[in-house]
This record gives C-alpha cells, structure tokens and sequence, in this order.
C-alpha cells in the first residue's frame, strides 16, 4: 500500500512539474514523506525488502501429558514470514530487533488441567491457565507484548503438573513485528 501511495505521488511530481529546479524540490518533498512511511523507491531494479516478521501455527495433533517445563511444539506452519519459527524447537527466534505481539489459544477437554506461559530469553513473563473446568471442552488465550533484540527467543511451556490433553486444531500461536 506504501509503495502504491509513493508511486503516486513521485509520478504526480513528474506530471505536474515542467520547471527543473522546482520538480528537484517537489520530488525531494515526496521522498522525504516515502522515508518516513519507512518506503524508498527500489533503484537500479533492486528488490524491495520486506521488513515483515509474522507467523502463525497450530497443533496438527492433539498432545496428551506434556511435561511440567516442556515445550508447546506447534507443528503446523501456516505462514512463517521471516523464518522465525521453528517447528522442531517450538521456539520463535527473533530475526531483527523489535517490538513482537504474541497471542495463543489452547483448548482442553473435561477433566483436563492445562497451565501454559509465555517465556521469552528464559523468563516467564505470563501466565494463563485452564483448571477444574465441568464443560466438555474449553479454550483460553493469552497474549504478550514485548521489546525483542536480533536472537532473542520466545516459547509457550507449560508451566505446572503435567497437562493432561491438548486439542490439536484449536491450538494455534501467533506473532508479528508491531515496530522497529
């Protein structure tokens, strides 16, 4: 959408301005608005580079007795844009400096409990929990916004007793790059 409105607008400077020196003005004008709109006109037909971090997974098969401190292993990729998730780890890896929101659903059947956190570098920084539930089936969400350098990890463990049933489909994780 920001190339499109760069586009425009460069292409109206053109349109509109026969005198050299104000045509130089106007088009510095709009590359300064492009920059800000953190767009710059690819040159030399370079590639534009996204800058995009966003991912999303769920659980292709339910899980039964995951482990006090074990992993939430999310095993399906819907999309992985910018490559930090790992099905194999169960671990995002932040590919660039930023601020990240996660958000994640787990659903459990009666007579299940289920406490999963979200961990980032080591360090539980939410906790959300499904416990002593009489509906057949049940589902939470909790969600984590938070500051990330280039490396840094983030994961869904859970974080008590072991977790009885984990439904697959309904079991889904989330998180995109909201900002530099």
């Amino acid at each position: 959408m920001f190339a499109f409105i760069c586009f425009s607008l460069l292409n109206m400077v053109i349109a509109e301005t026969l005198n050299q020196e104000v045509f130089l003005k106007n088009l510095n004008s709009y590359k300064n608005i492009c920059k800000g709109m953190e767009w710059e006109p690819p040159c030399d037909g370079e590639k534009i580079k996204s800058k995009a971090v966003a991912f999303q997974v769920y659980l292709k098969n339910s899980i039964t007795n995951l482990g006090n401190g074990q992993i939430l292993k999310y095993d399906q990729l819907v999309t992985n844009i910018g490559g930090g998730y790992n099905t194999t780890t169960g671990k995002f890896t932040a590919p660039a400096d930023g601020v990240y929101s996660f958000s994640w659903t787990y659903m459990t059947k009666k007579g299940s409990a289920c406490y999963i956190g979200g961990v980032v570098n080591g360090r539980q920084l939410v906790w959300s929990a499904i416990h002593d539930q009489t509906a057949t089936w049940i589902s939470t969400t909790a969600h984590l916004v938070v500051q990330m350098k280039k490396g840094s990890e983030f994961w869904t463990p859970n974080f008590t007793a072991t977790a009885g049933y984990i439904n697959d489909h309904y079991t889904f994780l989330t998180g995109h790059k909201i900002s530099d």
